[in-house]
């Protein structure tokens, strides 16, 4: 972070400046206590079962210079600022501080892929450019501004992801980074259970553009089918995808299993050849949105391409685990809806070569009415797509166990309850040469399978 004054602070923050004397600079801000740094401003937010300022003392102990604070702490040793609403007042002076860049913001979201095209997209940027990206899941409300005030005069260009889960929220986080490029992703079906219907999710998503104008792009997943039809006439819109009527296209593709994936790219007529050294169709999407957006910064291919072989998953996103009892294990288990719960389907079916593929899959979450009928689903395409064994756990694995039955699997479909018992069984029934894929929703912590298959080698 660049230093500010806690004057220019406590004006971003609408806020009255207390017990304050001499001259003072704030050089980074946080909202925890224990991870305060000397010269930081802290943050005392409220939430549920939470009250920063039961932490102030704390946080002087270990070097706040300044607290930003809704009420009078007692006995406090350091300048604050007094406001109505501390959330809104960090995002507020993240706002202020962003506006001290004059540099391009790509803001990326959609209901899934969001942070694997987050992270390509960074690695392919940062071989020409200083770039600032989004780390973890800080893509909230909370998390976007913290990330913001990590920016430098020496960054070039900011990568910044967007998540939501309700109306409302990726404006608000527009209006604060103000970003000069949109990307969405795709619309699916993650958090229909609180917003109702798709052209809901479509309607929060589109908030990203809520302060475009003629200087900015939108780069947006066309063969999408909530988007291909979308068009603006304020700004410009750049399309990409498998079909040839987007303006940037792949053709060519060419799987490769373990080993990653060929495909060129048409983009509006410049035609280059491009890998991916990790598997999955859809892979090929979030590459082609880093591809449109690079190109939109006059890169050359060889640049992107090195930008491409840069790129490492994430833990726990498509991550690839060798056991040394000749088990390979696909560790996808971040999270899941039924978009990206089929991709990670693909992937198995791809990579599995001499023995079988395996489905371990958890319930998707917040799918509310519909959770009965996408488990099905998820069941049939499984079967579908060659499984040979497919174990579920949670709520609906009896959903998914039938659509799998549905689809002309015979044996080997199991239903678990409880996700100890499912890791029992895959570790007796796995045998050298199988393709193990673990994916569920967060809250299904589909992880204590891929530990427990770990420890036994």
């Amino acid at each position: 972070m660049e230093a500010l004054s806690v004057e220019e602070i406590a004006r971003a923050a609408q806020g009255v400046l207390m017990n304050f004397e001499g001259e003072y600079e704030v050089s980074g801000v946080s909202t925890d206590s224990r991870e305060i740094n000397p010269g930081d401003m802290f943050v005392a937010l409220v939430g549920e079962n939470f009250d920063g300022h039961d932490f102030i003392h704390k946080a002087v102990e270990n070097g706040a210079v300044l607290a930003v604070a809704q009420r009078m702490p007692e006995d406090c040793k350091i300048p604050y600022i007094l406001v109505e609403d501390t959330l809104k007042a960090l995002q507020d002076i993240a706002s202020y501080y962003r506006s001290k860049f004059h540099i391009p913001i790509v803001a990326v979201t959609g209901s899934s892929g969001k942070t694997t095209t987050k992270d390509i997209m960074a690695s392919v940027l940062s071989q020409k450019f200083n770039v600032l990206k989004t780390e973890g899941n800080f893509n909230n409300a909370i998390g976007l501004p913290l990330t913001l005030f990590r920016l430098q005069y020496s960054h070039q260009i900011a990568v910044l992801e967007m998540g939501m889960s309700s109306l409302g929220e990726i404006s608000l986080l527009s209006k604060i980074a103000r970003p000069s490029i949109g990307v969405i992703s795709n619309v699916g079906l993650t958090h229909i259970e609180k917003l109702g219907s798709r052209e809901n999710i479509l309607r929060a998503k589109l908030e990203l553009f809520s302060y475009f104008n003629s200087d900015n792009t939108a780069v947006i997943n066309g063969d999408n089918d909530m988007l291909h039809g979308f068009r603006s006439d304020k700004f410009r819109v750049i399309k990409y995808g498998l079909s040839q009527s987007n303006d940037i296209f792949a053709y060519g593709i060419e799987e490769k299993g373990e080993a990653g994936i060929e495909f060129c790219v048409d983009s509006q007529g410049l035609r280059s050849k491009f890998a991916l050294m990790f598997p999955g169709m859809h892979n090929v999407y979030n590459a082609l949105s880093a591809i449109a957006v690079a190109r939109l910064f006059d890169m050359k291919a060889e640049e992107i391409q090195k930008g491409l072989d840069s790129f490492k998953p994430s833990e726990m996103r498509m991550e690839i685990i060798n056991l040394d009892c000749g088990v390979k294990l696909i560790n996808d288990v971040y999270n899941a809806n039924p978009e990206s719960m089929k991709a990670a389907i693909d992937v198995l079916r791809a990579m599995k070569s001499e023995g079988r593929g395996i489905c371990i899959l958890g319930d998707m979450l917040e799918l509310g009415e519909l959770s009965p009928e996408e488990h099905y689903k998820i069941g049939m395409y499984a079967a579908c797509s060659g499984a040979d064994v497919i174990a579920a756990v949670g709520k609906f694995a009896e959903d998914v166990k039938r659509g799998a039955a549905a689809a002309g699997m015979g044996g080997s479909i199991y239903a678990f309850y409880d996700i100890k018992d499912a890791a029992e069984f895959l570790n007796d029934k796995i045998k050298p040469g199988d393709t193990v894929l673990i994916k569920g929703s967060r809250g299904m912590k589909m992880e204590y399978v891929v530990d427990y298959l770990r420890e036994r080698g």
